[in-house]
């Protein structure tokens, strides 16, 4: 790591700062290591005990509790009043938490230890953004059909994009089903009907995918859908010219014949149609909830103090005053003396040190973005000084600076640490902030530093189009009606033509790469996992399973490359066939051409793969002609897709996937760490 120059003759501002700041930074060194430490008893303790005091300031056995994390999407009074009008309909008491996805209130610790510390009788609901399942728990005397509701919304419920009043309602018409139980037996049967592939979809879900992909409201929907007018009709054009051309040339030279016109001028008119009907489709419909949010997330972050609300920014600022710089948000799971040592580490800098302590996730006012939330701090607070935010699940670490000389340049502070691999510890990315901050000094007149992602956002707003219709155009029809379109219909003409004279049809063979369907299709396994568990009861396999989710759950929760990704659906779904009626293939080898194709029923060959010698495959791969079995392609160093095969020094590959020895969470994580 370099060192910042100083000068040994003189004594500067860094020799008074570099010793309470390195002290910082080795608390956050243990900050960071905390979590994954941590039991899960102990993780939902804090937390457990902050919903519960705020929960006792509500109505009694009508409490909602709404996180300040959820301001950015919600307006949080509306939100609380919305979700209590659903749960009204039980006519029984509840107790309903609703917050963000946050890893340590998702362990199954967090609604007991709220329970006990709450001490009343009725319904217990950890209710999250981003999830289509919710943790429930009841009382004795309390008597609701929480698992069977909990297995409908899994299989048959609300999207992961549904808004929360949305996912509550449908959970209580689950809880006030009289046929609950038959419904979540047939969503249930209908899943492993399935094969436990409903990720892939079929041609409905192909169908939908393709049809979201389209809507105006999606991320790329106008360039997506000016794209394909423009490919189609572009597509129609080169077809046509071709045929006009054809026609012309039997007819030898001189003026174009009437039917190469037709050809040409049909084609014409029948792209101008294509795409006026595209850009009326893509213009029409009112603007849609993910507009609107990006417009009001443009807005935030074109000034301070950046964010989308400052709900809990207040709340922070709050917890600060000049005695006490240290805030640590209670829904982290680290304890008071947490904050007791940063205090202790920060005392003695010549610069104002503010540090907080919080939970960070895409889902909150500063959109999960540590620097963004560092700096909506340091505006609204108004204090000059240091401004430290750690994400106290994840480690990550970031600053911003008001009224103080950095001593380097922000430019090359930032390069620095974009430098750092991305398999370092988080610990070194805050060492090196840290270190290069070793220069900083009070400077009332120096300028309050920015985000990059409000310069991003400043950088690209006058740049890219902003406009449906100017999306649609220049980024999508354009291109495809006068570039790509006519090339792909001459090229289509042309080998349809070269097919049908010299080349037999054959089967193009299609390499398996899920790519990034892989990250949503392990956050549903684990779903299913996690209320098949639920649901188990007395399962004599339950403590076996429990450790298949654990570890699953572990890997999730940090940073998996799309390897591991594979690894916890394989896990989740082993939980799911271990607690299966009459399923005893659970501890069978996975298919080894593709993990993702269930259990395998025999041994094969893999050529150019499988070393010489047969590996396990599934009935599918079976049946399949040897030269034409494809392995699972998965994204490996440098952004390459590689055969998983041939990834040998991977626990995942060389335990098989955790039928040739056991899997634990610790050995994967310290596998992933030192990448």
């Amino acid at each position: 790591m370099p060192e910042v120059p100083t000068n040994p003759s003189e004594p500067s501002l860094s020799a008074l700062l570099a010793a309470p700041l390195t002290t910082l930074a080795l608390v956050l060194v243990f900050l960071v290591g905390w979590p994954a430490a941590a039991g899960a008893d102990t993780e939902s303790a804090s937390p457990a005990a902050y919903v519960a005091e705020l929960m006792a300031e509500q109505t009694q056995g009508r409490a909602v509790v709404v996180n300040d994390l959820l301001a950015g999407e919600y307006d949080l009074e509306t939100l609380e009043e919305e979700i209590r009008a659903e749960f009204d309909r039980l006519d029984v008491p509840y107790h309903v938490f609703v917050g963000t996805d946050l890893v340590n209130l998702r362990q199954r610790g967090f609604l007991p230890a709220l329970q006990d510390r709450v001490g009343e009788e009725g319904l217990y609901v950890y209710l999250s953004e981003g999830s289509v399942t919710l943790q429930a728990s009841t009382t004795a005397g309390v008597h609701l059909p929480t698992d069977e509701a909990n297995t409908v919304l899994l299989y048959d419920g609300p999207e992961y994009s549904t808004p929360l009043p949305e996912v509550a309602r449908v959970y209580v018409d689950a809880l006030l089903d009289p046929e609950i139980a038959e419904r979540a037996e047939r969503a249930r049967e209908a899943s492993y009907g399935e094969g436990g592939r409903s990720e892939s979809g079929g041609l409905a879900s192909g169908w939908r995918a393709f049809v979201d992909d389209m809507d105006p409201d999606s991320v790329n929907g106008p360039e997506n859908a000016g794209t394909l007018a423009g490919m189609l009709g572009g597509t129609i054009i080169g077809v046509g010219g071709a045929f006009a051309v054809l026609v012309w040339r039997r007819r030898g030279s001189g003026r174009p014949p009437a039917g190469a016109l037709w050809w040409a001028g049909g084609s014409v008119a029948a792209a101008g149609a294509i795409a006026v009907t595209g850009l009326l489709l893509t213009v029409l419909p009112e603007a849609g909830p993910r507009e609107q949010a990006e417009e009001a997330l443009g807005e935030a972050l074109s000034a301070p103090p950046y964010v989308l609300a400052t709900d809990r920014v207040d709340r922070v600022v709050d917890g600060w005053d000049d005695d006490t710089r240290v805030f640590v948000d209670p829904l982290t799971p680290l304890g008071p003396e947490v904050g007791e040592e940063l205090a202790d580490a920060v005392a003695d800098a010549t610069v104002p040190v503010y540090t907080a302590v919080v939970p960070l996730d895409p889902d909150d006012e500063s959109e999960g973005d540590a620097e963004v939330l560092a700096h909506a701090l340091a505006h609204t607070s108004g204090r000059d000084g240091v401004y430290v935010v750690v994400d106290g699940l994840h480690g990550g670490v970031d600053t911003a600076l008001m009224g103080v000389d950095a001593g380097v340049s922000i430019w090359d502070l930032n390069v620095s640490m974009s430098e750092i691999p991305e398999e370092a510890p988080v610990t070194a990315a805050a060492l090196e902030l840290l270190d290069r901050l070793g220069d900083a000094g009070p400077d009332p007149d120096a300028a309050p530093t920015v985000p990059m992602a409000a310069e991003f956002h400043a950088d690209t707003a006058d740049d890219e189009p902003s406009t449906r219709v100017g999306r649609y155009l220049s980024e999508g029809l354009w291109p495809g009606l006068l570039i790509l379109g006519p090339l792909l219909g001459v090229l289509l003409w042309y080998v349809c033509a070269g097919m049908r004279l010299f080349l037999p049809w054959s089967i193009r063979r299609v390499r398996a790469t899920p790519g990034r369907r892989l990250r949503p299709m392990a956050r549903r396994a684990a779903d299913r996992a996690v209320a098949a568990l639920d649901a188990a009861g007395d399962h004599p396999e339950v403590d076996r399973a429990v450790r298949d989710l654990d570890t699953a759950l572990v890997v999730l929760g940090e940073s998996p490359d799309e390897l591991d990704l594979v690894g916890v659906i394989v896990l989740a779904r082993r939980v799911e066939r271990r607690l299966g009626e009459g399923e005893g293939r659970a501890d069978g080898p996975v298919c080894m051409a593709d993990p993702l194709h269930g259990p395998a029923e025999g041994r094969g060959r893999l050529p150019r793969w499988d070393g010489g010698r047969p590996l396990p495959l599934c009935r599918g791969c079976l049946r399949t002609p040897p030269e034409r079995r494809v392995p699972l392609h998965v994204r490996a160093g440098g952004g390459r897709f590689v055969p998983h095969l041939t990834l040998r020094e991977r626990t995942w590959v060389s335990s098989r996937y955790g039928t040739k020895r056991r899997l634990t969470g610790e050995s994967l994580l310290e596998e992933s760490r030192a990448r």
